[in-house]
Formats: structure tokens, C-alpha cells, sequence
């Protein structure tokens, strides 16, 4: 099913083939033109250009009454591009006439009247520009068949369908459910009050039928007749909620009505029987016209409630692939049994029984509406295929999904932000805008819990070695009910690869769970190579290196390790690589990386002894016979993995999890959230509520303010280091350059400190800002290893029970030591009597001048110079009454250190 996107157009190269001319000429502009793309081919075999080739092709139409000047206009496949091909001066179009202009990237080369690129033949998106670069038409197509058009029926009319090629001439009109017009409602979908009228607008020659249901309509269901009323329904008795047969967990639907969208369903049928694409509308009226469902995302997901609940074929319920596997089952270690709907019993842990829900493939795909609203606007409306994901969490009653966007539904992408720039391209820090798949996951291990810890644990290592979720939080309602809060998540996959990391995913090897997820065998097979050749030695630690990033596999396993994981390695572990070795992306250089999702199973979870801060994960790792836990444990024993592993491991527990920086992330999640808990575990018959949820965010806080120490303990003993760790402070000026540290990318910090231990190098790199030269080191408790003290880059091992390391900075001119000190312990007294203030304040070796440092129209300005402490000074065109920040500003070698903000700024209130 095809659908008019947003007048976009793939296309390949332009040549003109037909001027129609007419008198009475006019100018054209954008924004007056008749002039749309109406027709187009992506797979030409049988319309020959005039060179006798045979291209894809564009047509144009005149709608107007007048013939139309398109000289100098452009048409292009890359909006930012917009001349691609330029349309030759004295080109015209005469009124309801045709321009057709051919596209081939290679005779667009040579021959300049044909578009120099191709068109797509997966789809892609035309624009239409005037001559002064305002886009007059974009459209937007999917895949064509071979000989198949994409265009406008009637000519001009706005309305796209698959057609039979007609260039230069008028279409004719489609075959098949495409040749019906499909009905036009009179609101879009949105948030509405009560009482608000609702009309569909009838085809001629057609009858309408809906439904409020989320079934297709047919013949049978409601005809349309009159304008209705859309009218608050959240105290409807519900339907898809008092589902029971969804969980092998003992579960109860709600009692009470839960809260509820309007969903119209509506298709048009001609006097042949044939049927209109169906057009789905969601509409939030009364109760979830309020509170948050106005102030986040929410996802509305329509699809036939048979496409889930249908005892065969429904992918939520337990089915009929329950009732087979229950009646086979045995007694397989004398566990407990589970009731089947046909009354047997199997001996299987509920989380291990066969559903229509762990049912996986594209067979288990099924179509819906998709309908995302993000603070109350309507941002993305599309169709696409849903699937259930997960593992154990399946047999959860709230479910999570896979989302797919196909050219079989109408449009390949979901084109929108949904992670308001979190997730980003690590190859040019631009933010990725468009998915082919997504997830909306119920929070895993973490349902009816704090939900949101995988979040939480992604977010804090997303700026290490290893891919990562972005995600988002969201409500979702299907069939127009309530069904929870959410996390919207990026799909790991060939897709996610190319976007993130600039290879192609026809290049993508991705290995997950000991499964091949992308690529061939010889993939898979070389992964397990390289993992058993690393556990039984067989590979050198340099052979090993060669094959993996290993700061990648260092970063993974340190974060797993911290985050008390119990639902790993056995389970949740992925790595992908490009197959192709390209010198231009630091990516594709053919090394294994690895990649998080599912992290939420620690971090004091379940109140469990395994998942506490007290917790040694090194033990478990070292007994656990996964390939993948014994390639670890053997590298352990290699000294400088051991040494590396450590040191990173060390700053991860120095930065990422720095308890103070995840209270402050976990507050996000604590302090928004806890209504829409509170309501999801309600909807799906816990008895937590927000206090619960509250608890548990108290827990994890609690969890990194503890953990710090009995890692470090456990990683002590793991890589056999000699002694507990040291202080390490680091100094710097923020506003003469920036550190880095290890792996971590501390920035224009002014000071920072971490523990680490004497065993190993730490490497600090500075990085001067413009104006200014790295000058040298001053360490004190730890030596030199690397480097002289002059070098930017330097290593040191700490000797002492504490080492300080700081940035000595020179500006560029005067080539003396600028020190990066400010004054200090500034104290003031004001003289309301002579309208003065008093300065006091520590003196800053070097300086040479003191001043008075006043923040006015966005800078710091030295107002008054020459003076010393003690001082009684009059501050200069300030008003009384008004308050200001003052500062004392510093000359050292003839440089005042005014660079906002300065340390140690007072606020002064002039009387």
C-alpha cells in the first residue's frame, strides 16, 4: 500500500523529452505554481528516452490554465541539494501539459538534459524547486515495480497510486483496492474536548464503513451515514484489557474500566466491491485529553484485535502453541506444574513454556497503525508491522514490541527524533532522524519494578567502546486502551550499524546470544574461533588483539561486572564487525565490538543477594562455562589485560558511575514517572504503586553509593594487584584547555580526582584552547613513566598514598608561565555611607595587577585595575538597586583572567 508521505521523490538522472507550450505565459514561484511531479519510474525497460536508451523518468504536470516558465528550475533526490539538474532556460510547460525529464547518474555526466543522479529503487524522495531554490512539490515513493509508475490519479489531483506508465500523457486510472479513494475525516488525530463533531468525507460514487474497535472494516461493519460526536470513553467496559490468556504468570485483568482513546477505522467501497486502503484515526478525548498524556510521548498502536488475541495466529496470547507444548510436557525435574487451558499440566518453569507469543520470524509479524503524538503533537502516522520481543519477559502480561517500517506498508522508515538527539552517528556527532525498526520495551527483568534501570545503566556508558540504546520513555495505547509506560529503544541490528557507524549493512557481521543475527556462517564461525582460541590459548594476546577491539570487550565486561548483571553472559551478549576493511572509518577496520542491551538484571534487583553492591561478579564469571565468561577469565591471566582491564574498570567506577552523576540521571527517572508506574502496575494487576516505584529508585541510587568499594576489592583480588588504591587529583584550568585521562574525557575541568592503584600507567593528554600553549606538568606522588614533563601527552605510575597532577598553561605571546590560579577567599564589606565596597581577598603568584571584574550585557569586564587588597573601591556604571556578579580579576603577564565564568564570583547588591 502506497501512501502520499510529504510530495517527496526519488530519482535518478533528468533528461527532457517533452515541452508542451501554450500562449499566455506566466512566471513561476513556488509558492504560486501549478506545477507538481505527477508521475514517476524507478525501473524503466520500455519507454525509450531520445537518445534510445531507456532511464528512469520524472513527469511534471500543469495543472493551471496558463502555460508556466520553468527555466532555471531544479529537481533533485537531495533536498539540500536542490539544483542537482537545472531545467534549461526557455523550458515551458503549457496549461494541463506534461514535462517528462529522464534521470541516469552517468548520462547526466555528459549530457545536460538529463538529472545527474539515480533514482532508488527501494524508494526515496524528488524535490521540486523554483528558480530561486523554494521548494515548489516534494514527493516521496517506495519501491515501483519493474515497468510500474507512481502518480497522481486524476492528473494534478493530489491523490498517488500504482499505476500503468503514461509519460506525457494523462494516467489512467488504477486497478485493485488502489483505484478506490479512500475516505477523508475532518480531524486528525489528536487530543480534542468533548463534544467535538467528527465527519468523513464520502468518494464519490463509493459507501463509507468504520469501526471503533480496531478491526478492518468490511460490508457488515457500520456505515457512515452523519457527522457523530467524539465523546470521553475511558469509562467503556474494556475489551483487549480483559484479556486473560496472556501469561503463564498468575495474572488478573483490571477490574475497573482502564483509560481509553476514540479509534476510527474507515474504508470506502465502489459499486464493483472494491475496497479502499483502510484510514485509521486516534483521538484522545475527556480524561487522556490531560496530565501526561498531553506532556510526553505516546505511542497508539490500532491493528484487528485477532492479529493478537486470535487463539491460532494472535501473537499476545498463549494459543494454541501453549496448549501443544503443555500436553507434552513431562516431569522434568519434578518442578511445579502449570495449568494449560486444556486442563494438563507441564513441568516446565513458566518462563520456559512454549506460547503464540515466543513465536518469532516474519510469520509472527502482523500490520497496525502507528500513531506517535509527543507533547500532544502529532509527529509520525504510518503503517507498519509489529512483533513481541524479548525473552523470558514474554511471558509478561505488558509485552514489549518490535516495530518495523516496510515498503509493504507503505514507507521504509519511521522519519522522527524519538530520541531528541541522544542518538548520534559516532563517526560525525550528527543525530540520527530515521529508523527502519524500533522497540517499545516493557522494562525486561526491570516490569513491575523501577523499569527504567537498563536506561539508566545505557545511558552512563554512552560515551564508551561499545554500542549502546538510545531510549526514551513513552506511553502506549492499543486498540485505543491503555497499556503502560514504556521505553521506546533503538533495535540492535545491521540498520542500527550503518547508521551509527558508516558501514554498510550489507557489510555488517553481528553475532548475539551464540546465534548469527547478520552476515554468513564464516562469521559466526570466526567469532567462535576467536572467543574458544582466546579461552584455551591457542591465540596470542596480539593475535587477539588483531581480531577484537579490545578496549571494547575491556568496557563491556567492566560495566556487566559493576552492574552486578546475573542475566549475563549466558544471555544478552552481542558483538558485531565490518566485513570490510575501509582506512577512512576507524570502524570498519574488520575488529569484533561489543554492544549493551538488557543490562537492568543487577543493581540490587529483586532484593537478591547476587544482584547487591556487596557482590562478586569476578567469582560467578570465573565458575560460569560460557565461551565467552572462560575468554575472559583466561585473558585475566595475561599481565597487561589484567593491568589495562583494571585501569578501566577504574575509570569507569572513578567517572561513569560516579554515585553523585548517577543520582543526578536517576532524579530524572524518580521524579517524572512515578504517576505512569504507578497506573502501569495497576493496569496489569501488581500491587506496587509510586511509593514502590519510588523504593526501587532509592535502591539503585543506594546500590552505586555502595558498590564503588567492594568492586574494587573483588577486581583487586581478580587481576592480583598489590595494594588498595590512591588518590589521584588532576588540575586544571577550564578555561585554558582540556584533559583527558585514561579514557575519560574529563574536559575543562578545573580540578578532578579519582582512585587508582600503583600497579599500572596512567596516561593524561592536555589539549590548550586557542590563546594558549601547554607549558608543563607539576606532579607530586607519582613518577614519571612516559613522556617528559613538557610533553602533552605523558604517562605516570602513583608512588605515594596520593598524587597530584597539574597543567601549567603560557598564552602565546608572552611565552612565561601563566599560573591558573584565581583569587581566593574573596570577602566584602560595603560602605552604604560613600557608596564603596571593601575587597579582600588571597593574593595569586604572579600577578602583577588586581581588579574589580563586573558581569555585564554577557562578559566579564575589568571596571576598575590598580588595586590592592583591602581596598575601598567605587564600582563604575552601576545602578543602585541592582545586583551584579563581581569578581577579582588577575594580571599575570599582562593577561587578565576574565574568562567567564570566573571562580570564586560574589554577588554584590549596589545601594
Amino acid at each position: 500500500m502506497n501512501h502520499r508521505l510529504g510530495r517527496k521523490a526519488a530519482a535518478g538522472i533528468l533528461c527532457l523529452g517533452l515541452v508542451c507550450q501554450n500562449a499566455g505565459l506566466i512566471p513561476a514561484s513556488a509558492a504560486s505554481s501549478s506545477v507538481t511531479i505527477n508521475e514517476v519510474c524507478s525501473k524503466n525497460t520500455t519507454v525509450a528516452a531520445p537518445d534510445g536508451n531507456f532511464y528512469d523518468w520524472v513527469e511534471l504536470y500543469n495543472s493551471g490554465n496558463s502555460a508556466v516558465d520553468l527555466s532555471g528550475w531544479g529537481l533533485s533526490d537531495k533536498a539540500t541539494k536542490p539544483f542537482k539538474f537545472k531545467i534549461p532556460n526557455g523550458t515551458k510547460i503549457a496549461a494541463k501539459s506534461y514535462l517528462v525529464i529522464y534521470c541516469d547518474s552517468t548520462a547526466g555526466e555528459t549530457n545536460t538534459s538529463i538529472a545527474p543522479f539515480g533514482m532508488s529503487g527501494s524508494g526515496e524522495t524528488l524535490t521540486l524547486s523554483d528558480a530561486n531554490g523554494n521548494a515548489a512539490d516534494t514527493l516521496t515513493f517506495g519501491s515501483i515495480a519493474s515497468d510500474t509508475s507512481y502518480g497522481q490519479y486524476p492528473d494534478g489531483s493530489g491523490n498517488f497510486f500504482d499505476l500503468t506508465c503514461t509519460p506525457g500523457k494523462t494516467n489512467v486510472a488504477p486497478e485493485g483496492s488502489a483505484a478506490v479513494a479512500t475516505p477523508a475525516f475532518s480531524l486528525e488525530s489528536g487530543y480534542y474536548e468533548a463534544g467535538k463533531t467528527l465527519s468523513i468525507q464520502v468518494p464519490s460514487g463509493t459507501t463509507v464503513y468504520y469501526t471503533t474497535d480496531g478491526t478492518v472494516p468490511t460490508t457488515s461493519s457500520q456505515r457512515y451515514t452523519s457527522p457523530f460526536t467524539l465523546n470521553d470513553v475511558s469509562n467503556n467496559a474494556n475489551k483487549l484489557s480483559a484479556e486473560r490468556n496472556i501469561s503463564t504468570y498468575s495474572y488478573n485483568p483490571p477490574s475497573s474500566p482502564v483509560d481509553k482513546a476514540n479509534i476510527i477505522r474507515a474504508v470506502a467501497v465502489d459499486s464493483q466491491g472494491r475496497v479502499s486502503d483502510v484510514i485509521t484515526r486516534t483521538y484522545f478525548v475527556g480524561k487522556t485529553n490531560s496530565g501526561y498524556y498531553k506532556d510526553m510521548k505516546v505511542v497508539s498502536l490500532v491493528t484487528d484485535p485477532d492479529n493478537l488475541f486470535n487463539y491460532d495466529t494472535g501473537i499476545y496470547v498463549l494459543g494454541k502453541h501453549y496448549d501443544e507444548d503443555n500436553s507434552t510436557g513431562g516431569n522434568q525435574g519434578g518442578r511445579p506444574g502449570v495449568p494449560g487451558w486444556g486442563g494438563g499440566f507441564s513441568f516446565k518453569q513458566p518462563w520456559e513454556m512454549e506460547a503464540n507469543y515466543t513465536q518469532s520470524g516474519k510469520e509472527w509479524e502482523r500490520p497496525a497503525t502507528m500513531t506517535v503524538f509527543d507533547k500532544g503533537q502529532k509527529v509520525i502516522d504510518q503503517d507498519v508491522g509489529i512483533r513481541i520481543k524479548g525473552g523470558a519477559s514474554r511471558h509478561n502480561a505488558q509485552k514489549s514490541f518490535n516495530i518495523y517500517a516496510r515498503l509493504d506498508y507503505g514507507a521504509p522508515e519511521m522519519t522522527y527524533d524519538f530520541f531528541d538527539g541522544t542518538s548520534i552517528k559516532a563517526k560525525n556527532g550528527k543525530t540520527i532522524k530515521s529508523y527502519t525498526t524500533i522497540s517499545l520495551r516493557d522494562g525486561g527483568n526491570d516490569n513491575n519494578n523501577a523499569i527504567f534501570r537498563d536506561s539508566l545503566n545505557q545511558s552512563l556508558v554512552a560515551d564508551r567502546d561499545c554500542a549502546h540504546q538510545a531510549m526514551s520513555e513513552c506511553i502506549v495505547f492499543i486498540d485505543g486502551e491503555f497499556w503502560g509506560i514504556y521505553q521506546i529503544c533503538e533495535k540492535l541490528d545491521d540498520a542500527y550499524i550503518s547508521d551509527h557507524y558508516g558501514v554498510k549493512k550489507s557489510d555488517v557481521a553481528m553475532v548475539k546470544e551464540g546465534e548469527l543475527e547478520e552476515g554468513s556462517d564464516s562469521d559466526l564461525q570466526d567469532w567462535n574461533n576467536l572467543v574458544q582460541g582466546a579461552a584455551n590459548g591457542s591465540l596470542s594476546y596480539a593475535q587477539i588483539c588483531e581480531k577484537i577491539d579490545i578496549q571494547s570487550f575491556m568496557d563491556y565486561f567492566a560495566a556487566q561486572i559493576y552492574w552486578s548483571n546475573q542475566d549475563w553472559p549466558k544471555r544478552n551478549i552481542a558483538s558485531w564487525r565490518s566485513n570490510t576493511i575501509d582506512s577512512s572509518n576507524p570502524y570498519a577496520d574488520g575488529k569484533w565490538r561489543m554492544m549493551f542491551f538488557d543490562t537492568e538484571y543487577g543493581q540490587g534487583l529483586y532484593n537478591s543477594q547476587n544482584t547487591t553492591a556487596n557482590y562478586d561478579n569476578f567469582s560467578r564469571l570465573a565458575q560460569d562455562q560460557s565461551d565467552v565468561s572462560k575468554m575472559f577469565n583466561a585473558l585475566l591471566k595475561n599481565d597487561q589485560f589484567a593491568k589495562d582491564f583494571a585501569r578501566t574498570m577504574m575509570d569507569l567506577a572513578n567517572y561513569n558511575f560516579e554515585p553523585n552523576r548517577v543520582a543526578e540521571k536517576a532524579k530524572y527517572y524518580s521524579d517524572n514517572f512515578s504517576q505512569q508506574a504507578a497506573d502501569t502496575f495497576k493496569r496489569f494487576g501488581s500491587n506496587n504503586n509510586a511509593q514502590s516505584y519510588q523504593n526501587q529508585w532509592n535502591t539503585i541510587v543506594n546500590f552505586y553509593r555502595q558498590r564503588f568499594d567492594p568492586a574494587e576489592r573483588s577486581l583487586r583480588q581478580a587481576t592480583k594487584l598489590s595494594a588498595e588504591p590512591a588518590t589521584l587529583t588532576v588540575e586544571n584550568s577550564n578555561s585554558l584547555g582540556e584533559i583527558q585521562l585514561n579514557t575519560l574525557k574529563l574536559g575543562a575541568i578545573d580540578k578532578w580526582s579519582g582512585k587508582y592503584h600503583k600497579d599500572y600507567d596512567l596516561t593524561l593528554t592536555v589539549a590548550p584552547k586557542e590563546g594558549y600553549t601547554f607549558d608543563h606538568w607539576e606532579i607530586s606522588g607519582a613518577q614519571l613513566t612516559s613522556g617528559s614533563k613538557n610533553s602533552a601527552t605523558v604517562k605516570v605510575k602513583i608512588t605515594g598514598s596520593g598524587a597530584t597532577v597539574k597543567a601549567v598553561y603560557t598564552n602565546q605571546g608572552g611565552g612565561q608561565t601563566v599560573k591558573t590560579d584565581y583569587p581566593t577567599n574573596i570577602k566584602v564589606n560595603y560602605n552604604s555611607q560613600y557608596h564603596q565596597i571593601q575587597f579582600l581577598w588571597d593574593k595569586v603568584e604572579g600577578a602583577d595587577k588586581y581588579g574589580i571584574a563586573v558581569y555585564l550585557a554577557g562578559k566579564w569586564r575589568v571596571q576598575t585595575s590598580s588595586i590592592t587588597t583591602n581596598s575601598y573601591i567605587t564600582p563604575k556604571n552601576l545602578t543602585p538597586g541592582m545586583t551584579y556578579k563581581v569578581a577579582i580579576a588577575a594580571r599575570v603577564n599582562g593577561q587578565w583572567n576574565t574568562t567567564d565564568p570566573i571562580k570564586n564570583a560574589v554577588t554584590v547588591t549596589v545601594k
